[in-house]
């Protein structure tokens, strides 16, 4: 049996990370019923559940008799039921009578080594076709659930070398500065900065290059970290696979190539020389391929002044920080692999823009650097039945999967209220309020629910209501920026009795309307109100390129690492020609 992090044991506990991606699926996909399930020989186990009936959704296990998750498992492919009662493998099986399982979606979940180790699935009590899309999303949410597993068997590895490094002496305690320094490094940058650090400290070395592959070009770049005072440029930049240089030596053989001097260098790999531009500018290194899932994705290089002799306690030393190195390039891959899987579900719940006449639009959303890279901000822009083109932009309390789920129903409710033609934006937003109370959604959120309608000479006449969300920005010809503050209208979710209200101003041509999300403009020790003063500044700056190229400059001078999301809308009237 595999379970939730990826080893042998007895999993049947709820899993909070897993329990959240099946209630995205019961949002999205509208079902009572959704799981993660991971089948072994005799039983399969959910850790993750929702809208079991009891006993189950306490036990968390069913017998195989009670299972269709382990079809999935045995073909490794989709298998969508519309009534299972009229199919005979299985009409008879327990979870039809039990669980209540009718209708049944389920597509495959991959364990760590690439194996099907179970399902995820949706399930509904009555028939039920279901839809490619429907089948898309739980693909999407299979691979956030096989990433979790993934990274659970990597962190899992990590930590039980690191526990093994302390029950040893002195190499062993040597070893665990390999593995306390790379621990941390969740990107590709932050590994070679770690591997200079720990090789630096521990083996003396005065410089390290982590060599990746390109497997476009086909060749080895070796990078290295930032540059310090005194480094010189490295002698193998990038190489072609296949050359006579010591790295590309190391990941043809799969074996490491340690050199003690610079002669011995130049005279097994000749070519050094040249790519150097002359003499070898080090004595001793040590080249070492870092072996991923099998794979030899690329190389590690030490390099040191002096001329070095390898005992077999250094040679043991180098090809251990090898291990940890590739385990940490893996982990980085693995995380980053599963940040691109969120954020492409984040932007499918999001949509596209519409392209109305006299009218240039434009939207970006910058996930946190927080939780599983989703969360609540969102922005929307569609046209109404009479044809006007409305603008949303949101924040559901959060920056997580949950967040997401409840940003999806908020996003979709809005959007169908506000769709009704000739109705003013605070309307819209009423009905929001009193749907979310209705049916319990239990969510707060802040949002800006705007019209924009044909004007005079060319123009534009905005209206919008505000609960509770940072100011828009309104960016005149002249480039002069007015904060369109009002009384904001208290949040989403609070009380849907307090009326609300609509503010208007005329836009003349060449206009630009900013809205925005307050992960935009808020950070720690700043207060709100400065920050809104900063983007209007930036704004105000705006060189009359395009909506997308204002965005990417706005956006520009955000943190790599935040704390919240963001997103942003902006609307540009064409000006008359």
């Amino acid at each position: 049996m595999t379970s939730a992090d990826g080893s042998a044991g007895d999993p049947a506990v709820a899993d909070a990370d897993f329990d959240r991606l099946v209630a995205l699926v019961r949002t999205l996909l509208d079902v009572p019923t959704a799981l993660v399930s991971l089948v072994g020989p005799d039983e399969q186990v959910f850790p993750g559940a929702v809208g079991l009936p009891l006993p189950w959704q306490v036990l968390r296990r069913t017998p195989l008799s009670h299972s269709f998750c382990q079809y999935v498992r045995q073909s490794a492919q989709p298998l969508v039921v519309g009534d299972a009662r009229q199919v005979e493998v299985l009409a008879d099986n327990g979870a039809v009578g039990d669980l209540g399982v009718i209708a049944y979606c389920g597509v495959p979940l991959l364990g760590p080594d690439g194996e099907v180790v179970g399902a995820v699935c949706a399930i509904d009590g009555r028939p039920r076709e279901w839809t490619d899309t429907d089948i898309a999303v739980l693909t999407q949410i299979a691979g956030l659930a096989a990433s979790e597993l993934r990274l659970r068997a990597a962190t899992r590895d990590a930590d039980a070398a690191r526990r093994a490094a302390e029950q040893a002496g002195e190499q062993n305690r040597l070893l665990l500065r390999f593995a306390e320094t790379l621990a941390d490094a969740v990107t590709l940058p932050d590994v070679a900065a770690a591997v200079t650090a720990a090789a630096t400290e521990v083996l003396g070395t005065v410089r390290s290059y982590l060599g990746l592959v390109d497997p476009r070009t086909r060749r080895l770049h070796l990078v290295p970290p930032a540059a310090r005072p005194g480094d010189e440029t490295p002698a193998w930049p990038s190489l072609p696979l296949g050359t006579d240089h010591p790295p590309t030596a190391a990941l043809a053989t799969g074996r490491a190539v340690l050199l003690p001097d610079a002669a011995t260098t130049l005279a097994r790999f000749p070519a050094a020389a040249s790519a150097a531009g002359g003499p070898a500018p080090f004595e001793a290194s040590a080249h070492l391929p870092l072996p991923v899932a099998g794979d030899l994705p690329g190389t590690l290089s030490l390099v040191w002044d002096t001329p070095r002799a390898f005992t077999p306690t250094e040679e043991g030393l180098v090809l251990a920080l090898a291990r940890y190195t590739a385990q940490a390039v893996a982990r980085a891959v693995l995380l980053a692999e599963q940040e691109s899987v969120a954020t492409t579900l984040q932007r499918a719940l999001l949509g596209e823009l519409p392209a109305p006449p006299g009218l240039e639009l434009a939207a970006r959303y910058l996930p946190s650097s927080a939780g599983a890279q989703v969360g609540g901000d969102w922005w929307d822009a569609f046209e109404d039945s009479a044809g006007a083109t409305v603008l949303v932009i949101g924040d559901v309390t959060g920056h997580d999967v949950r967040a997401a789920a409840t940003m999806g129903q908020l996003r979709s409710m809005l959007r169908g209220f506000a769709y009704e033609s000739g109705e003013p934006p605070a309307h819209a937003v009423d009905r929001l309020d009193a749907a979310v109370a209705g049916l319990r959604v239990g969510a707060l959120a802040t949002a800006v629910v705007a019209r924009v309608d044909p004007g005079d000479d060319g123009g534009r006449v905005l209206s919008w209501s505000n609960a509770g969300h940072p100011p828009p920005l309104l960016r005149s010809p002249d480039g002069t920026v007015e904060v369109l503050a009002s009384t904001p209208d208290l949040l989403v979710g609070l009380d849907p009795a307090r009326p609300r209200a609509t503010h208007s101003t005329r836009l003349a041509p060449g206009s630009t309307v900013l809205l925005y999300s307050d992960g935009l403009v808020e950070r720690r020790r700043t207060d709100l109100d400065s920050g809104i003063a900063r983007l209007a500044e930036a704004l105000a700056g705006d060189d009359a390129g395009s909506l997308d190229d204002l965005l990417d400059r706005l956006l520009a001078g955000v943190p790599g690492s935040t704390d919240d999301d963001v997103a942003l809308l902006a609307v540009r009237v064409s000006p008359v020609p």
